[in-house]
């Protein structure tokens, strides 16, 4: 396979609905469309969504320097192999030689191309499918006022929900969860998510205030950034008990090493869009697993169906997951997805994109082509 040109498409996508936590507000999802076209013809799709406070990349320095940056490393390149082709995704990440967003909507657009090519033992790259159905996690954001619980439960049952995930960070945070509870009646296990906007006493005095209440995690409590965190994290887990979980601090094979060693999380959140794909989101999960951790999965909220396709992914050939939460949320959340998708159930990495050009010339910020 070589590669013949890239574009970039910068897109707005306006939601349904906000979605709100401790770190953010949106409206909308902005999102970098990764199209790699071939000299053999055929066009891989990958997807950015970068995040300022989760792998500290932009949009504006992806698509005016970093994204360009890239292509001219795969535009011209030719893959004989797969794993000529794994290799250079392995050295990139390694290396960490580009953000991890960056690195992931290359990697999903340059195995979309390849497995449209040439056969692809799916089992050898990502493990073996599952055999037990998965479960599934239900959101609950700011956006949901506390006299619409009750209502949201009944659609999270609905929606076969197993867990609930509760964003916090709120003066009310005791008392949105008790209610939660009480609508729950206390049989779905509740994973709390702060974002990392906690100090350690908010932490610990929700926790000791919640101790009754079947809390399953704490997700980023403090800052991903804070000097202290080992310290803090350490600290919160002796004084209360419950399992930490690593997201926005865990983007890396930095990141991964730390945590790694230090085990002050005990369980490490996955997510495609923020680990560096599909390569790198494994490699985390084996090592996770290897090192006795429990592992989640998730989606990043806004993402279209190129990002979600490779979460599905994920969960289908991961045993060890018990869901990929948000999976799916797209369909609901966004006003429309700027690309349609045909599986193809002989080759599922080759399944075929197809942008709507439509909903893209509503949703247009930007477009670049890199030429060989």
């Amino acid at each position: 396979m070589r590669v013949k040109s890239c574009e970039l498409i910068w897109l707005r996508t306006p939601f349904k609905q906000s979605f709100s936590h401790a770190r953010a507000t949106r409206h909308c999802s902005d999102k970098i469309l990764v199209l790699l076209n071939t000299c053999e013809g055929v066009t891989g799709f990958g997807e950015i969504l970068a995040r300022g406070y989760v792998s500290g990349e932009t949009n504006d320095s992806i698509f005016n320097k970093e994204g360009p940056g890239l292509a001219s490393e795969v535009v011209g390149r030719s893959f004989a192999s797969l794993e000529t082709l794994l290799n250079f995704i392995k050295t990139a990440w390694f290396e960490e030689l580009w953000g991890t967003a960056l690195l992931g909507g290359f990697e999903l657009a340059l195995l979309n191309a390849y497995a449209q090519l040439q056969p692809v033992n799916i089992n050898r790259l990502l493990g073996p499918r599952r055999v037990s159905p998965p479960g599934n996690c239900a959101t609950l954001g700011f956006e949901c006022a506390d006299e619409q619980i009750r209502r949201y439960v009944i659609q999270a049952k609905l929606i076969g929900a197993t867990v609930i995930k509760v964003k916090v960070g709120l003066a009310n945070d005791i008392e949105r969860l008790c209610c939660l509870n009480s609508a729950l009646k206390g049989r779905m296990p509740i994973r709390l998510d702060a974002n990392g906007s906690l100090s350690l006493e908010q932490a610990i005095e929700m926790l000791v205030h919640c101790q009754r209440l079947p809390i399953q995690s704490l997700e980023q409590p403090f800052a991903a950034d804070d000097p202290q965190l080992e310290e803090k994290l350490a600290e919160l887990l002796k004084c209360t008990h419950v399992p930490l979980m690593a997201d926005e601090s865990l983007c890396t094979p930095t990141d991964l090493n730390r945590w790694l060693s230090s085990r002050v999380y005990q369980i490490f959140n996955i997510r495609v869009g923020k680990c560096g794909g599909l390569v790198g989101s494994i490699f985390m999960r084996d090592a996770a697993l290897l090192a006795g951790l429990d592992i989640v999965a998730g989606t990043m909220v806004g993402e279209s169906g190129v990002l979600n396709r490779a979460s599905e992914l994920l969960l289908t050939y991961s045993e060890s997951l018990p869901y990929v939460e948000g999976l799916g949320q797209h369909k609901s959340l966004l006003m429309e997805d700027p690309v349609a998708f045909t599986e193809n159930k002989f080759s599922p990495l080759g399944g075929c994109f197809e942008l709507r050009e439509d909903a893209v010339e509503r949703q247009l910020i930007k477009r670049m082509k890199i030429l060989e």
